[in-house]
């Protein structure tokens, strides 16, 4: 029997009211879910209920959560104070379609962190903030074309997902990137309003700005590549397109969705590199839907009612009281003591694994910042899309087994082994999953020697 079928038959043995509710699923929902992500082979688990920093899946295990519903539960699940402002606004309704004190109030709490912020709007989720941070540059400067990055995730619309995953045989030379679709719902004309720039590169940044200038709106960046295996931005590459954008006249958007959690003003502020707009998401929003976007109040007029022409933006549920009492429960809990030991044992995490990596005699590494991590199956040096991308062609599935193994574990994370740090968690959480990982890794051990021995150290 092979390395996946054994897994596999484990994790069925493991979880198989999970299994059951997932064949009803797939009558209803294609492939059984409703959110690609959320999805892994050869089923995710369901869950029951969740409390803190565990969840508890329908089988009954319970689970500590490093997945955080992708980062944006930084208090882990049903915190009391967010539970307390829900409760509390539901008894007098759930979204007005009119402003209200609770848009003001978390609005200036955001306004008053987050360096970039001269004004604000708010949005139903991360994917519409991003895009409306380009539609702002793209009236603002009367220009159309994009710059993101490779490996670079701004949501779910077509722009976005241009070079998520930056195909070999598709990408082109690292100086001159070519962008490449994600799928073929993806039109040749997107394509084309797309500049592609590679991580990490600060003199091709330079260039590349320089010889789009005249036809480029934004540049759009995530301080850490996250859907890519959080890969941090160094800061000289940020440093590059911040001087390159404020030399050609174009906007530099910050995709903070993510890294916000990094500090009190989130990368920008660890970096002290101010965009000219930031787009958030995920921790704002207390566990409710959310988004937001913001800069320089002269970029942020164009949304104003009194201009002649002002950029369209209405969205049923942007700024809905729900989400305005539970972003504001969820951020008065934050301050810089926060964010340091949140970041403290992300790096303790880290560490750990890296060691679980090296005990075990796989060749393997934890990368990420702050309270956000990531493991790879490589021992080289990933500082771009192309190096991750490389590195999970050559493991083949083997993270993909790894992920079950942990689930078995009692460790949720993300299918591509992306982990996050909640307030709730203690260091012997911390600690736990490491153990779980060297197990897990001894585990994989005979079959990796067998499938692939270059994984090996």
């Amino acid at each position: 029997m092979d390395l996946r079928q054994a897994v596999y038959d484990g994790y069925q043995s493991f979880a198989p009211l999970s299994r059951r509710l997932i064949a009803e699923a797939r009558e209803i929902f294609p492939g059984g879910d409703t959110r690609m992500s959320a999805h892994y082979a050869p089923f995710p688990l369901s869950i029951a209920h969740a409390k803190g920093c565990r969840m508890t899946d329908v089988d009954g295990h319970e689970l500590i959560d490093f997945m955080n519903n992708f980062t944006s539960l930084i208090h882990g699940h049903a915190n009391d104070a967010v539970v307390a402002a829900v409760s509390a606004q539901i008894a007098n309704g759930s979204a007005y379609a009119a402003p209200s004190r609770g848009q003001i109030a978390l609005g200036a709490l955001i306004r008053d962190r987050v360096p970039s912020i001269e004004q604000l709007r708010f949005t139903s989720s991360g994917s519409e903030a991003t895009l409306m941070t380009l539609r702002c540059a793209r009236a603002a400067t009367g220009k159309q074309k994009i710059m993101k990055m490779e490996g670079g995730y701004h949501g779910s619309y077509e722009l976005a997902e241009v070079s998520l995953i930056p195909r070999a045989d598709l990408c082109g030379p690292i100086e001159a990137p070519l962008p490449v679709a994600i799928d073929a719902s993806i039109p040749d004309s997107v394509l084309r309003d797309v500049v592609i720039c590679p991580y990490n590169q600060p003199e091709i940044a330079r260039d590349l700005i320089r010889r789009h200038a005249h036809e480029l709106a934004a540049v759009i960046v995530e301080p850490v590549l996250g859907s890519m295996g959080m890969i941090p931005a160094t800061r000289d590459f940020l440093v590059a397109l911040r001087d390159a954008t404020s030399a050609h006249g174009v906007v530099l958007v910050f995709d903070e969705v993510i890294t916000l959690r990094l500090a009190d003003g989130g990368a920008q502020a660890a970096h002290g590199i101010v965009p000219d707009l930031t787009a958030m998401g995920k921790i704002i929003g207390g566990g409710l839907p959310i988004g937001a976007f913001g800069g320089r109040a002269e970029l942020m007029r164009v949304f104003h009612p009194d201009e002649v022409q002002p950029v369209m933006h209405a969205s049923t549920f942007s700024g809905n009281v729900l989400s305005m009492a539970a972003g504001e429960a969820a951020m008065r809990q934050l301050d810089p003591q926060v964010f340091e030991r949140l970041n403290g044992l992300g790096e303790r995490f880290r560490q750990g694994a890296n060691e679980a990596f090296a005990g075990a005699g796989i060749r393997g590494q934890a990368t990420g910042t702050g309270s956000l991590s990531n493991l790879h199956f490589t021992d080289r040096p990933l500082d771009s899309a192309r190096a991750s991308l490389a590195g999970m062609v050559a493991a083949g599935n083997v993270g993909q087994l790894l992920h079950l193994e942990m689930l078995q574990r009692g460790v949720m994370s993300a299918g591509r082994l992306m982990y996050c740090i909640s307030t709730p968690m203690t260091a012997a959480d911390v600690d736990s999953a490491v153990d779980a990982l060297a197990d897990a890794l001894r585990a994989l051990k005979p079959g990796i020697e067998k499938e692939r021995p270059a994984l090996l150290g």
